[in-house]
């Protein structure tokens, strides 16, 4: 097993401990197993923060290159472990009992938490997780087991377990909540047009997400400052994904937390519509809650590359004069808009190509430290290229004259390209800070190909990259806003790439440091790209429907230290949750939305003409 603890806050610093139980006598096969482990583990005398355990019952093999080999391991740092008869007997024990798929066995495991009091176990994981192992639950002798379908209820710490576990899930700080199991006894399942009944509020610094599954009565909650570190939905068609990401964005509103949020399907326009009726499922609050979200909240409606509409102007290149004291920063920026602009002037895998990106990089630099400027003068400054931005490349003037030609003939072909008038600052979408919080619905009928849409949310995500950092969470403030991004796998797929992929896979690395949240959702988590996932501490899994997506899903709540056994039935509105302070996954039923949301969606009249009405 592997456990990897990610420092968040410390540029994202790794360590590592590795778990192996190599128990061969012959030399030659312990030397093989040796020596795969040592290059797995990576570890070395330097390097103290990759850690290797082995456990064996016997002492090594003693041949002159098996022990050259053994003193080898333990220079760079390796331990040995032998652990006693009696904690092999524990461990036996706990093998046979998981084997027998008893009920709640895992939450059993980890609330009394039997390997963690082994000797050598302790050994093992001794200092690794620094403040955090003075936290870890104890207790003075292993516990009984369960033996029926009825475990007890004490009180459970979140644990550590020695499963494997993804790298963003294991928490390297103190922060371990103690958390009451359920003790209320399980109620029956409401009918379908029942009401929940009254139940208790989550505390007011926490984001509510619904209420545990079945029992309907206990709200799951999330502090809002773990928006910060984003939100993933994965989930099938007919799960209820958009009922959860329009629930949350309202949740947010009604914290005084604002929301950009990309429509791309045009199903999320009408976030301002009140209910004709009140819905019979809704609980005792909600009523009040859709009163406040109605009379608090401004749902203004964007149309890129509409002008008949409410149009949204952004800048084709970063701010950098924004970054300018920062050269980290600046050199990320610099990046995202050489990954913008190379389709355009360098789009092909050959030799010339790369020459070609090579001076691009290079002359976006130097532009970057001169100031900067729109896209038309960057054209410009190509055109005479300083001598010391051309990298001692031949004919570097040539290339770059030849790459601004391709520019002027771009920005005059695309509409997103040319900035007409003053580019629009991010505050007026998150809001002029009246007593209404804004949410800004970003409608693509006027970008009607995936290119522009993809081209459009790169923008948006260079502009947001340079302006957060000039205008960061005030202090006290847990998040200054949130940008949601429905379907998120035409943008950020898993393979190939797009023009917005870099940009905001940068943006959510950095958007953390500075209280801008992302929330992610898509339907086929598979095709979705690896680090939007890693990225996210909090994520929701709803019904997977095919093959490939079950597994997907089955396994990432695994490692998460659940089971997923039944992803494949979950009905509509019903999702496992995970997040810092949710583990190991808990299910739960989100509710229905506080604004009204038909099955037919808005036409492109309809849509210009609520835009029009919600011009700023």
């Amino acid at each position: 097993a592997r456990v990897r603890l990610i420092y968040r806050e410390e540029g994202d610093r790794e360590r590592h401990l590795c778990l192996r139980g190599l128990l061969r006598s012959h030399h030659s096969a312990y030397s093989a197993r040796l020596k795969a482990a040592i290059a797995t583990a990576g570890i070395d005398r330097a390097l103290s923060f990759r850690r290797l355990v082995l456990f064996r019952q016997s002492l090594p093999p003693s041949g002159a290159a098996t022990q050259k080999l053994t003193d080898r391991f333990t220079k760079a740092g390796g331990l040995l472990l032998y652990p006693s008869h009696d904690e092999l007997r524990v461990l036996g024990a706990l093998h046979q009992l998981r084997s027998q798929n008893l009920p709640d066995f895992d939450r059993w495991l980890q609330q009394t938490r039997p390997v963690s009091e082994l000797g050598g176990m302790k050994g093992a994981i001794s200092g690794f997780f620094n403040d955090a192992s003075s936290t870890l639950p104890t207790t003075k002798s292993v516990p009984v087991p369960p033996t029926s379908s009825e475990p007890t209820a004490p009180t459970r710490m979140t644990p550590i377990t020695s499963k494997k576990r993804s790298p963003q899930q294991v928490k390297p700080t103190a922060d371990y909540e103690q958390i009451t199991l359920d003790q209320a006894p399980i109620q029956p399942k409401a009918p379908k047009n029942e009401a929940i009944s009254s139940t208790p509020s989550p505390p007011p610094n926490h984001l509510p997400l619904g209420y545990r599954f079945p029992r309907r009565i206990e709200p799951v909650s999330i502090p809002l400052e773990a928006l910060t570190k984003h939100t993933v939905i994965l989930a099938g068609s007919g799960a209820g994904k958009t009922v959860l990401v329009r629930r949350l964005i309202e949740e947010a509103a009604l914290k005084g937390i604002p929301a950009i949020v990309i429509d791309g399907a045009n199903d999320l326009a009408r976030m301002g519509d009140p209910w004709p009726q009140v819905p019979e499922v809704w609980n005792d609050g909600d009523r009040q809650k859709s009163q406040d979200y109605h009379s608090n909240v401004d749902v203004t409606i964007w149309t890129p590359g509409r002008e008949a509409g409410n149009p949204v102007n952004l800048k084709p290149l970063p701010d950098f004069a924004a970054l300018i004291t920062n050269a980290d920063e600046l050199s990320q920026a610099v990046d995202m808009a050489r990954d913008s602009l190379q389709d355009i002037v360098a789009a092909g895998k050959g030799k010339t190509d790369q020459i070609n990106r090579g001076l691009l990089r290079s002359a976006l630099e130097h532009f970057a430290r001169a100031g900067g400027g729109d896209l038309e003068y960057f054209a410009e400054y190509l055109r005479e290229l300083p001598e010391e931005a051309s990298v001692n490349i031949s004919k570097a003037q040539k290339r770059a004259q030849d790459m601004a030609d391709l520019l002027s003939a771009a920005i005059s072909n695309n509409p997103l390209l040319r900035q007409r008038g003053a580019a629009l600052d991010p505050a007026i979408l998150f809001g002029p800070g009246n007593h209404k919080t804004r949410i800004s619905i970003l409608n693509f009928i006027g970008l009607p190909g995936l290119p522009q849409q993809q081209q459009f949310l790169n923008q948006l995500a260079m502009t947001l990259f340079t302006w957060i950092k000039k205008n960061p969470a005030p202090a006290g403030v847990p998040l200054r806003g949130l940008l949601v991004i429905d379907e998120a796998k035409d943008f950020l797929p898993s393979q190939q790439t797009t023009a917005c992929k870099s940009s905001l896979n940068r943006l959510a690395a950095q958007a953390r440091k500075y209280g801008l949240g992302l929330i992610f959702a898509t339907q086929a988590p598979k095709s979705i790209d690896h680090n939007v996932v890693a990225n996210c501490s909090t994520q929701f899994y709803g019904r997977a429907n095919s093959p490939s997506a079950i597994e997907v899903v089955r396994d990432q709540l695994r490692q998460r230290g659940g089971d997923g056994h039944d992803v494949a039935k979950l009905g509509r509105g019903q999702f496992y949750v995970v997040s810092e302070s949710i583990t190991p996954p808990v299910k739960l039923l989100t509710p229905l939305c506080l604004s009204h949301h038909p099955s037919s969606p808005l036409d492109e009249n309809e849509v210009l003409r609520r835009s029009q009405r919600a011009m700023p």
